[in-house]
């Protein structure tokens, strides 16, 4: 009698990621929460994506052009897009376009402040990464958002413990007013799927008026279903 078939689990496939974090530095800090969803219902697979963020970030800042010295603000953005991604032998690539608000409220008014008030625009992103199990880690996660010429550039190397992820970050990223630089290191947990920790922290430096050169720290976790 022949032996009976080998039974063989299927693969567990994912078909939307919830991701949110937070992030800190001296005189700014923000939240921001979204999801992207897979319309082929693999979030691993070629296909067409949708994602959406939204984000609070209060801040402050010193000019001469108000009373007191220091203007306080709050902005409050939000984007939503229209992706495709594509696997490339060991890479996976990403891109996303779309349409953001962006608003800013100050306190006093800044009329130097070309931020302040509403914003809207096109928002446009990009993401290459290495395979989610592949030894040797690598990213590079770009964006920028017309609303108010808002850019973000992010890289980041390291090696895969068995699902523990560990290498140094370099960050650049700025607006029509200001801009920022970031060195440091992170660490990137995926022992816990479907749910994935990433923590970074290092030296940040932004224009003096923004609060000069100090530490900062994020904390960024996804939940896949």
């Amino acid at each position: 009698m022949p032996p009976p078939p080998i039974k063989v689990a299927p693969i567990k496939t994912y078909s939307t990621v919830l991701f949110g974090g937070f992030d800190d530095r001296t005189h700014s800090y923000y939240g921001y929460a979204g999801a992207v969803y897979a319309f082929n219902g693999n979030i691993a697979a070629d296909g067409f994506l949708v994602r959406g963020l939204i984000l609070y970030n209060p801040y402050d800042y010193t000019s001469t052009a108000v009373a007191g010295g220091v203007v306080d603000g709050k902005m409050t953005s939000a984007n939503l897009m229209l992706g495709y991604q594509k696997n490339i032998g060991n890479l996976v690539a990403r891109f996303y376009v779309g349409g953001e608000y962006e608003g800013h409220r100050l306190s006093p008014d800044n009329p130097f402040d070309s931020n302040g008030g509403d914003h809207w625009g096109v928002h446009l992103r990009g993401d290459l990464e290495t395979a989610y199990l592949s030894k040797i880690y690598g990213s590079l996660l770009s964006s920028y958002g017309s609303a108010t010429e808002r850019w973000w550039v992010r890289g980041r190397g390291g090696y895969n413990f068995n699902g523990i992820i560990l290498g140094p970050e370099g960050v650049l990223t700025g607006n029509r007013v200001t801009k920022e630089q970031r060195v440091g290191g992170f660490i990137t947990v995926r022992t816990w799927a479907p749910f994935e920790l990433s923590i970074s922290a290092g030296y940040s430096h932004t224009d003096e008026v923004r609060g000069g050169g100090s530490a900062y720290g994020t904390l960024e976790l996804s939940f896949a279903l």
